[in-house]
């Protein structure tokens, strides 16, 4: 009788430290990997929407176009509306952002134009860059 005594008192006095710092690196294990892969989930979000903002800037342009006979001057222009006209591209300067906060670029040659995402590393001109001209 005595060892169950002694056996239900060890039961009630709760975890060791060891058992509860066990536990702490169980959680921060996985933890850290549940974050991992939302950061992945996030980062191809944000690369579908920048894909689908410059594939609609990039069509703004040419609604502009058509409806101008020029090409606008910036994109700038694609958010600004007239007396009589609405904007062709609603949302004012977000509307020209990418989803990671940065201005869209704009670049024309004639008839021909790019629209540009920097991506996001936030610079124009590396691998990262999203392009209307490229599908991927």
């Amino acid at each position: 009788m005595k060892k169950t005594g002694i056996m239900l008192e060890a039961a009630r006095r709760g975890f060791t430290l060891v058992e509860l710092l066990v536990v702490v690196a169980i959680l921060g294990i996985l933890g850290t990997i549940a974050i991992q892969n939302v950061k992945a989930h996030i980062d191809k979000a944000n690369e579908t929407a920048a894909r689908a903002t410059v594939q609609t800037v990039s069509e703004a342009v040419t609604s502009y176009y058509i409806k101008n006979k020029k090409m606008p001057g910036s994109l700038a222009q694609l958010t600004e509306g007239s007396d009589d006209d609405p904007p062709i591209l609603e949302g004012g300067d977000k509307a020209i952002n990418d989803p990671w906060d940065n201005e869209l670029k704009y670049e024309q040659k004639g008839k021909r134009f790019v629209v540009i995402s920097a991506g996001p590393d936030g610079e124009f001109g590396t691998e990262d860059d999203i392009r209307s001209d490229k599908k991927k």
